[in-house]
């Protein structure tokens, strides 16, 4: 089976919640994660070690970049206040103390191991399988090549639809938060184009809250609720 699995921001323990529901990775299990696996939630760095772990012992694991990652890596290697503040204003704090780094500290290389950094910038924007096509945000088709428009796959949250370039194939991302019910009405209709982020970290939100792993061979939604908060 295939599955997808979307934003988990840093909550680790219902990551696992989510992955015993669906009764363990094993070799006959292909997972896609679709990117914001750090910052708000409690436990970043362990969820990159969980991950970092998962694609060294397996092959059948395919992770994506998130834009939560993206500016981790542009506060790494660039040290500017700018995008420190953009980080620090989607929810760094959490992360940064996973890495014991001083608040208002801009230069943070000498903080984070660099293996993490390695582990990241070695993400793809998004992956082409035969049905479907996996990114975290979306694609710009305004754009004479989407594919090569990272930066909408990171951020964009206003998706459209076009054959000329999916080639009919599925677009499922993450990125914008939708509740559970929501995206099981969705996954009935005859749309290309799917949401699967459920909001884990928004527990404080009505009908948010949750962590969902999409079977991409069934189109049935898998969801647990968040116990980390």
């Amino acid at each position: 089976m295939d599955y997808a699995i979307s934003d988990i921001h840093g909550c680790y323990k219902t990551l696992q919640a989510l992955i015993h529901k669906i009764n363990t990775i094993s070799t006959d299990n292909t997972f896609y994660f679709l990117g914001d696996y750090i910052d708000r939630g409690p436990n970043s760095k362990q969820v990159l070690d969980f991950l970092i772990e998962l694609k060294q012992n397996r092959n059948t694991i395919n992770i994506i970049r998130g834009n939560h990652e993206q500016m981790m890596l542009k506060t790494y290697h660039h040290g500017k206040l700018d995008d420190y503040k953009l980080w620090k204003q989607n929810g760094s704090e959490q992360t940064c103390k996973d890495f014991n780094i001083p608040q208002g500290v801009l230069n943070i290389k000498e903080y984070i191991p660099s293996h993490y950094i390695d582990f990241i910038e070695s993400l793809p924007h998004y992956i082409e399988t035969k049905n479907y096509f996996l990114v975290h945000g979306g694609f710009n088709f305004q754009c004479p090549d989407p594919f090569s428009d990272f930066e909408s796959m990171l951020w964009t949250r206003y998706n459209n639809y076009d054959e000329k370039f999916t080639k009919g194939k599925t677009i499922i991302h993450g990125h914008t938060a939708i509740p559970v019910k929501e995206i099981i009405e969705n996954l009935k209709s005859k749309t290309k184009i799917f949401s699967i982020d459920s909001g884990c970290v928004y527990k404080q939100i009505p009908f948010l809250g949750y962590l969902s792993a999409l079977n991409l061979n069934t189109m049935k939604l898998i969801s647990v609720e968040n116990i980390d908060f």
